[in-house]
């Protein structure tokens, strides 16, 4: 069955430990910046945000790779081929969430690969449960922004959808 990662804000900390920990899955080392997932923070209005692969149905990060390094899975994860891969940067610019960055020394790809079948660490470290695992069928996968930074600004409208329904309005 097809899975993806659900981020529920209201429950995220920013505590950074889901990044550690899928870093030092993946990597062997604690790094944000060898991790799968990047949380979005910005202290003056209190947002904490996991950004996540939407596992996109199709993948705009796939189609705008131009050797095929990048091929979508029987469970809907994306498959890195490292040897395919030229580090043109175009799935990161693809990918409508910010979701992807490139390993700041090989300069291949980081995308979730739900940590190959076993249950993702990142799910299994939060402290505050909010990241959670579910079937692809039960959620929505439709968003159409083009944005600069695509990762602050997904953060952002959640964090403001979320404000909003705790009658806060962020400006």
């Amino acid at each position: 069955m097809v899975k993806k990662l659900i981020v529920d804000p209201s429950k995220c900390v920013g505590c950074r430990y889901c990044e550690m920990w899928c870093s030092f899955v993946h990597e062997g080392v604690f790094s944000s910046s060898f991790s799968r997932i990047t949380i979005v923070k910005d202290d003056r209005i209190g947002l904490d945000y996991p950004i996540v692969c939407e596992f996109c149905e199709p993948a705009p990060c796939v189609k705008a790779c131009p050797t095929g390094a990048l091929i979508k899975g029987n469970h809907g994860i994306i498959i890195v081929n490292e040897e395919k891969c030229i580090s043109c940067g175009n799935c990161v610019k693809a990918c409508p969430y910010g979701a992807i960055k490139l390993h700041p020394i090989k300069l291949k790809p980081l995308i979730c690969d739900l940590c190959e079948g076993r249950e993702p660490v990142c799910v299994s470290k939060c402290p505050t449960n909010a990241i959670r695992i579910y079937p692809i069928e039960e959620i929505d996968l439709s968003i159409n922004e083009e944005v600069f930074d695509q990762a602050y600004a997904h953060a952002l409208k959640r964090h403001k959808e979320l404000m909003k329904r705790w009658g806060i309005h962020v400006k």
